[in-house]
């Protein structure tokens, strides 16, 4: 079975089940994704085999789904891009999304970031226009920027008294609380914001192992996906407007205290099941968060070469105990 998580090109059957799912609403009564694009590019970059991607497809098609409500908007979308290109419709769209990258818990900048990674015209198309229709940017302050990364933003959300902070899908009225405003006083904003999201996003996870953080994790991958499209200036501030998103979403997990140092590395050098059985786990799952996660944290150690990636694709899919546990036992 390969292992490659991402392949930079899509497959015959994954081009053909990708054009036939523009016929689903992205999202069910307007607020939960359809995961069915996302999940396909990820098995497919996993090493799913054909009959993998059509039964995944089958299933959803098979299932309870809404049909597209926007199809002549999305023709107009299409004949943009196969006019414009990729790149220069991107470059454009997504700029004036930047404000509100946490969208519907990322879910329109994760299938775009999946969608260019295959090269998807219709699927970029798509995404763009969900992400348009779903606009959302949580209402923050603008931080004033500083120095402060944002596991130091961390450590003074899951300082503050116990009960503060109750999980809790709403993030808007996490965002409006003035200590989630003065926990971001002074964050930095720099060239090494996305690497600052990345290490972020998947040491909440480890500690918080929440459905929530899963989306941090996929989350930060998009953004670094769509951001390498953009304009010096709009990849900037949607990195920018990623960091507070991703105080807030931590924050509604119940800012569990982070894992330090030497508990993280105990768990980079714990038994790590390989990376073939950890993928292999994965297509055999039908929940694409698994999928999803287990696809984006391979291709994240690949690119970092951090094992704390394995571990969490690992974690999700079973092969581990939680990291709480295993640095107990270590």
């Amino acid at each position: 079975m390969a292992t490659e998580t991402i392949t930079g090109h899509a497959s015959t059957t994954l081009t053909q089940l990708l054009d036939d799912e523009l016929a689903f609403s992205p999202s069910f009564q307007g607020i939960y994704s359809n995961h069915l694009a996302m999940a396909l590019v990820a098995l497919d970059q996993l090493g799913a085999p054909p009959d993998v991607l059509r039964a995944t497809f089958d299933a959803h098609a098979n299932g309870e789904y809404e049909r597209r409500d926007d199809r002549d908007e999305l023709e107009v979308r299409r004949q943009e891009v196969a006019r414009d290109g990729i790149a220069a419709t991107v470059r454009v769209r997504a700029a004036g999304l930047v404000d509100g990258p946490g969208t519907a818990l990322f879910h329109p900048a994760i299938r775009l970031g999946y969608a260019l990674d295959v090269g998807h015209q219709s699927q970029v198309a798509a995404a763009l226009l969900d992400w348009e229709r779903r606009h959302q940017a949580l209402p923050v302050s603008e931080p004033s920027p500083g120095s402060r990364r944002l596991v130091e933003v961390a450590a003074d959300l899951a300082g503050r008294p116990p009960g503060t902070w109750r999980r809790s899908f709403d993030l808007g009225g996490i965002a409006r609380r003035p200590e989630l405003g003065a926990a971001l006083a002074g964050v930095a904003l720099d060239e090494h914001t996305l690497d600052d999201l990345s290490l972020f996003a998947i040491a909440a996870h480890i500690a918080a192992d929440d459905f929530i953080t899963l989306h941090l994790v996929t989350g930060a991958r998009a953004v670094r996906t769509v951001a390498d499209w953009l304009d010096g200036d709009a990849a900037v501030r949607l990195a920018a407007n990623t960091a507070p998103v991703m105080a807030v979403a931590y924050a509604a997990v119940g800012a569990p205290h982070l894992l330090g140092p030497a508990e993280l590395d105990a768990l980079r050098r714990s038994p790590l099941p390989s990376r073939a059985l950890v993928a292999e786990r994965a297509i055999g799952d039908r929940d694409p968060h698994v999928v999803k996660l287990t696809n984006v944290a391979l291709a994240e150690e690949e690119r970092t070469s951090d094992a704390l990636y394995r571990y969490a694709a690992a974690r999700v899919v079973g092969l581990v105990p939680p990291a709480h546990q295993l640095v107990e036992r270590l």
